[in-house]
């Protein structure tokens, strides 16, 4: 069982591709990360410092170290948009089963390993996520204990290289495991999709440089912080101090497993969202509810004269009733939108269609000459790049590699789009519009005329032959030939058919 890379010809939508940029991202993640690990040292005492190094000192590693965290979350943030685009097309309903329940286990190991990368940097937002995944882990009854020992050891000692073994190692190996099954035997690789995202990670890690935070020390009282954005939904859960194992295990967990059994749940017969009215429901309320929880995970009560918890603490009452108010909001907003969609479409239909043309062709000449733009504007940006590393600009050299990436991802759509053009076959020459009119009323005047096929007077021939008669000109070429049927000529003569073919005729020669 092999797996064959397609490079396409043409532009391909991102929104099909979400899954391969998924997996193009994981390769970027795994370049970025074997060069980090020449540097990192998984020690208690210096894992802080150590990044602290390739992030200053190191050559290149600000650009290692931005491209690594930015990709990571880039990698989360696809992970799940390819997930609700498969489940709003209704992808997993042609056999592909097995997909969407491979493609959710990838989800949740991708978050983990995210998780696990930036915990072992052993920072104050790490502490804090380490020492809520502990507690969470001791929740689960009966067997937490024992996994928490297992996955966190004795100490922080333990957590280090543990952490540092799953995300180098162990969950690696279990994401190709998987990408071995969720993957179709047949990948799009689209070169310039995949430089223009990659552009796109550069240019925000040279905006939104990663922050080192500040190193834990035990001694010092932790300060208010939050996790990543894709565990902030969680973290809301846990700030209404209701059961840990309720708010961070159980409901998570019903989450997940509801997501697992959506292919053997959904029974519609279409594809669809706006044939499946319940589905498309249930997906809308999640993604309003995450937004919801998603902002309360990151807010912070402004008042400084507040206690710590009492800052932290979000009102559980108002929490989930906002939750349970967004259930039938978000089921009246779908059942709206499916019939203002469905109207739309009756309505369309009913209109005349319209040939509308979305290619965009350029002549040869501008191709070239956009060609020659972009490899000049590329060969200043490479300037511009060299002389901020020289300068020590490390954020703003970040920025500009992104900008080179984008360009070159123009230069070669414009290079492949000028090849199809090449290739493709001339168009076929169309009928003037003086022969085409020309030709509709020959054919009108030869029905109406008596005796002509399809005439009522008169409709005895005097001759024995009964084949109906063949048209004067058949697909655009005129045909002139003779039947058997009395008069026929004298009609060619009095419409004046001779003189129309011979016109045509030389038009086609």
């Amino acid at each position: 069982m092999g797996i064959k890379f397609t490079f396409p010809s043409r532009f391909v939508s991102p929104l099909g591709f979400l899954g391969m940029l998924t997996f193009v991202i994981f390769i970027i993640l795994g370049i970025t990360g074997a060069l980090l690990m020449l540097w990192y040292e998984p020690i208690l005492d210096r894992a802080w410092d150590s990044v602290e190094k390739i992030n200053n000192e190191i050559p290149y590693g600000f650009h290692l170290r931005n491209i690594h965290y930015h990709a990571s979350n880039a990698m989360v943030l696809l992970a799940i948009l390819h997930m609700y685009y498969q489940y709003f097309s209704g992808r997993y309903k042609i056999r592909n089963e097995i997909l969407w329940v491979s493609g959710i286990i990838l989800g949740v190991l991708t978050i983990l390993e995210a998780f696990t990368g930036y915990d072992i940097i052993f920072s104050e937002r790490a502490e804090l996520a380490i020492s809520i995944a502990a507690s969470l882990t001791n929740s689960i009854p009966i067997l937490g204990p024992q996994m928490r020992d297992a996955f966190f050891g004795a100490g922080f000692h333990d957590f280090v290289l543990r952490f540092y073994a799953f995300h180098v190692f162990l969950l690696p190996i279990a994401l190709l495991g998987l990408m071995v099954i969720h993957f179709p035997r047949f990948l799009v690789f689209d070169v310039p999709m995949v430089l223009a995202v990659s552009g796109a990670i550069m240019i925000t890690g040279g905006v939104f440089p990663v922050e080192m935070g500040l190193k834990f020390d035990p001694n010092v009282p932790p300060g208010i912080t939050v996790p990543e954005w894709y565990l902030t939904g969680l973290y809301s859960f846990l700030r209404s101090q209701y059961d840990k194992f309720t708010t961070g295990v159980a409901w998570p967990g019903l989450f997940i497993a509801t997501l697992l059994l959506i292919p053997f749940i959904d029974r519609y017969k279409k594809f669809s969202w706006k044939d499946r009215p319940i589905i498309t429901a249930v997906g809308i309320t999640s993604i309003a509810q995450i937004i919801v929880t998603t902002y309360w995970g990151f807010y912070i009560d402004p008042d400084r004269t507040k206690s710590l918890l009492e800052r932290l603490v979000i009102d559980p009452i108002f929490l989930y009733s906002v939750m349970i108010m967004l259930v039938p909001l978000s089921f009246g907003f779908t059942y709206l939108m499916i019939k203002l969609a469905k109207n739309a479409e009756a309505n369309a239909k009913l209109q005349p269609k319209k040939s509308i043309s979305t290619s965009i062709n350029l002549p040869k000449n501008w191709i070239y000459l956009l060609l020659i733009a972009l490899l000049g504007f590329q060969v200043y940006l490479n300037i511009s790049a060299y002389y901020a590393m020289l300068n020590g600009m490390k954020n703003y050299s970040l920025f500009i590699i992104g900008i080179m990436m984008l360009v070159f991802a123009g230069i070669f759509h414009v290079y492949r789009h000028g090849r199809s053009l090449a290739n493709s076959p001339p168009p076929k020459p169309s009928l003037p519009k003086t022969l085409r009119a020309a030709q509709l009323s020959q054919k009108e005047t030869i029905s109406s005329l008596p005796g002509s096929s399809g005439s009522s007077d008169n409709g005895e021939k005097k001759g024995t032959d009964t084949k109906e008669e063949k048209p004067l000109i058949s697909s655009g070429v005129a045909e002139g030939k003779k039947t058997k049927g009395n008069g026929d000529t004298d009609y060619k003569k009095k419409v004046g058919v001779s003189s129309i073919n011979k016109k045509l005729k030389g038009f086609f020669k």
